[in-house]
């Protein structure tokens, strides 16, 4: 761990020790202790990951997108020229036929549907980033009515709306599925795990585990995916199954808005994101991360239904258990998160950590006091994800 970003997470810690609701952890002056509403702890730890600013190498493709067909022209251009999960050996062993047709469809029915100026703003979102998320996002975007919603939403309202996250969905930890990814995403996209310790893998209890992985680009992006599978013992565990139907799409893509005040950046307060979000026809769930004071917030929306889903597959998959037939149409959702940022000259000294200057009318520039996820809240992923609505 660097020097320089251990004494930054100090002085992030002791910012926060001034404020209402921290309290100090025992075992570094890094970390800071929230007591939750159930009387647990949540301990946060504030060392910023360490990593080299990358390349924005999306901008060359998406550059001149001015409707759908080039807006496909431009993914698989991107497709082409970087290694993705399709060429690595054994990935996709257990994705089904359909997936493929998946994205076939999503294209079609962007050249049927997709107006000129939402693939202009789908491009103008996913040019500032690198290969992977820009492709990735492009998936996300044009399935997911409530992403593309948001970020017109955005333009009208003035927000800066800004990828915070995103979550790629493979298989079982017994085929070593998400070890294969993020060993692709280290060696040729340039992402490294946290250097703190708890960060590099999470294990939760129903079934599930996930590798968060970093990125700083040269434009000050910060990049972070979530790269998620089913446990090796747990054959009904849902993601191995999206994997199966859907191969290696995003399940979720994680964005914030953000505003300028004052010339200090601002989180935009989830309560009004998701009160905007209402109005245009989009419904949230159930918040989580009310306890951090701000820190770390989200909410996701009701999943994207698919009902495309050939019977065969899902007759295959409801062999193993009936709901999981049911569940596995929820194809996507969209999570709004809310972190809070730093003030002005801390967000100075962030960049600086990096070689970056920050520069606050920057839509791309945001410097959250925690860059982290929380295991409580990313277990809420699941739980929201397979939401099913009551008939009748």
């Amino acid at each position: 761990m660097s020097a320089p970003h251990e004494q930054f997470g100090k002085q992030l810690a002791e910012f926060l020790l001034s404020t209402d609701g921290f309290t100090p952890a025992e075992d570094s002056e890094r970390k800071v202790q929230i007591l939750k509403s159930n009387n647990d702890i949540a301990v946060l730890d504030l060392t910023p990951f360490v990593a080299q600013p990358a390349e924005a190498d999306a901008g060359e493709y998406f550059d001149r997108v001015g409707n759908a067909v080039e807006l496909e022209q431009a993914y698989h251009q991107i497709k082409t020229r970087y290694p993705f999960e399709e060429q690595l050996p054994d990935a996709m062993g257990e994705v089904s036929d359909y997936a493929r047709q998946f994205i076939s469809e999503m294209f079609y029915n962007a050249r049927e549907n997709l107006s000129d100026v939402q693939a202009q703003i789908i491009a103008d979102f996913v040019k500032p980033l690198d290969a992977y998320t820009a492709v990735k996002c492009t998936e996300s975007l044009l399935y997911s009515k409530a992403d593309l919603k948001l970020l017109e939403i955005a333009a009208e309202l003035g927000w800066h709306v800004h990828y915070d996250h995103m979550a790629i969905r493979c298989g079982t930890q017994r085929r070593h599925d998400a070890e294969r990814v993020a060993q692709l995403l280290k060696t040729e996209h340039g992402y490294v795990a946290s250097q703190i310790p708890s960060e590099e893998f999470y294990q939760f209890p129903d079934g599930w585990n996930a590798y968060p992985l970093y990125k700083i680009l040269n434009n000050g992006q910060i990049l972070r995916l979530f790269i998620d599978q089913s446990d090796g013992s747990s054959d009904q565990q849902i993601i191995q199954h999206w994997n199966r139907v859907y191969g290696y799409t995003p399940h979720h893509l994680g964005i914030s808005a953000l505003s300028v005040k004052g010339g200090e950046k601002w989180a935009v307060p989830l309560p009004e994101v998701i009160e905007v979000l209402a109005k245009h026809g989009v419904q949230a769930m159930e918040p989580t991360g009310m306890y951090t004071k701000g820190l770390l917030q989200q909410v996701f929306t009701k999943p994207e239904k698919n009902q495309s889903i050939p019977q065969a597959l899902k007759t295959q998959i409801a062999g193993i258990d009936k709901q999981l037939a049911v569940t596995v149409e929820n194809a996507k959702l969209l999570e709004i998160v809310s972190r809070k940022e730093m003030p002005l000259a801390m967000a100075k000294e962030f960049f600086a950590l990096y070689g970056l200057s920050f520069d606050v009318s920057n839509p791309l520039h945001s410097a959250p006091i925690y860059q982290y996820f929380l295991p409580a809240q990313a277990a809420h992923v699941i739980k929201t994800s397979t939401h099913i609505e009551p008939v009748g």
